[in-house]
């Protein structure tokens, strides 16, 4: 899972710089550095926090974080596509309300 690009693309999304978007959820600018940069997870806290500020789910966070080629095994990826085509769009349907 990729939680860094994910709250990367948040906060993108939000047009926040990452000082703005880490006062918004309550941690350090160096800490959001640190996640969105793949070398530190988020903290459940954190995830509740981003949450709330994009009124939706940490379920659904997680879901964005989801890199197919990566989180799903290779023997069922091919299953997962055909059930879940639109997976990544979808999942930020739901997050951004489009």
């Amino acid at each position: 899972m990729n939680f860094g690009k994910a709250i990367r693309t948040l906060r993108k999304h939000s047009n926040q710089s990452q000082q703005e978007f880490a006062d918004d959820i309550g941690i350090s600018q160096t800490s959001l550095s640190l996640i969105e940069s793949g070398k530190t997870k988020p903290t459940d806290a954190t995830l509740n926090r981003i949450a709330e500020k994009f009124k939706t789910r940490t379920a659904i966070i997680t879901m964005a974080a989801i890199e197919v080629e990566k989180d799903v095994p290779p023997g069922k990826r091919k299953l997962f596509k055909e059930l879940f085509p639109d997976f990544e769009e979808n999942v930020w349907t739901l997050i951004f309300h489009k």
